[in-house]
């Protein structure tokens, strides 16, 4: 029992000696340091939010980037007044000259857009204007143009001249008018704000609507093209011209649009364009 309580004593000494042997060679050697930093997280609170967030859209970098060493006519850029008491757009703008300067237009608004881009794209390539770019939101209403910061963020990447804006075949049943109006006022506003021509397209209803049509001709008034009185031959779905009604359609806005002197669309397209998918973007509403 004495032997074996002696045998641990010295197993413990000899624990004991190394430690104090490697304690002893440490005080040789530099310590190794540690800092402790605190994290920087200012930068993930300070970004500010829009007023409301647009919907995914797919890239538009590069293809922004090269339109925009595209040259402005000075003579274009000159903005439509609004009447701030009745909200009805005055008719303040100077006849377009051809060989003026590249009219930049931008075509947005709702599915309609899917048969108009084709004419549009003829009419300015006939008459020597760019078509930057269709935007169709499908599902869109003057509501979501309205209430989201979409508008504001095409109008500032694109910095179109004349925007086409071709709007309410989703609206045909709504009944909220006084909401509508006060819609519309905000776009006109935006478009008023930024010191861009443009003319209002109205929907090409395949069926009586509720009354929004009135709303939109009193609210735009001399901008607005009644779509819903040319009969137009419909697609499968029975709602949307087909591409054929869809030229005969933009015929006749482009007659109008060019009496008014928004831009000239006088050098009529005898066919239509060939669209390449990255001129149009693609908007969906959120569920």
């Amino acid at each position: 029992m004495k032997k074996s309580i002696w045998t641990i004593r010295i197993i413990g000494i000899g624990f004991l000696l190394i430690f104090c042997f490697y304690f002893f060679l440490g005080s040789f050697v530099d310590p190794l340091l540690f800092e402790i930093k605190k994290a920087n997280t200012t930068s993930y609170f300070s970004q500010e939010l829009p007023k409301e967030p647009r919907p995914s859209l797919n890239p538009l970098e590069t293809e922004l980037q090269e339109l925009s060493s595209i040259p402005v006519s000075q003579d274009s850029t000159k903005a439509m007044k609004l009447d701030s008491i009745k909200s009805k757009t005055v008719n303040s703008i100077n006849p377009i000259f051809t060989g003026q300067g590249i009219e930049r237009v931008l075509l947005i608004g709702d599915s309609q857009l899917e048969g108009l881009r084709y004419p549009v794209s003829s009419y300015c390539e006939k008459n020597n204007h760019v078509l930057l770019s269709t935007v169709i939101w499908y599902g869109s209403s003057t509501k979501q143009w309205a209430i989201t910061d979409t508008l504001e963020y095409f109008l500032t990447n694109y910095k179109p001249t004349v925007v086409l804006f071709a709007i309410g075949l989703n609206e045909l049943f709504v009944r909220d008018f006084s909401a509508r109006s006060k819609y519309i006022q905000s776009i006109l506003k935006t478009f008023s704000d930024y010191g861009v021509r443009y003319y209002w397209i109205g929907p090409a209803a395949w069926t009586k609507d509720k009354g929004i049509i009135d709303v939109m001709a009193k609210e735009v008034g001399t901008y607005f093209f009644p779509s819903h009185n040319i009969k137009m031959e419909r697609a499968k779905d029975g709602r949307h011209p087909t591409k054929k009604a869809a030229k005969l359609w933009f015929d006749q806005v482009a007659e109008e649009i060019t009496k008014q002197g928004i831009i000239d669309f006088s050098v009529k397209a005898d066919n239509v364009s060939k669209l390449k998918f990255k001129r149009t973007v693609l908007l969906t509403l959120k569920k």
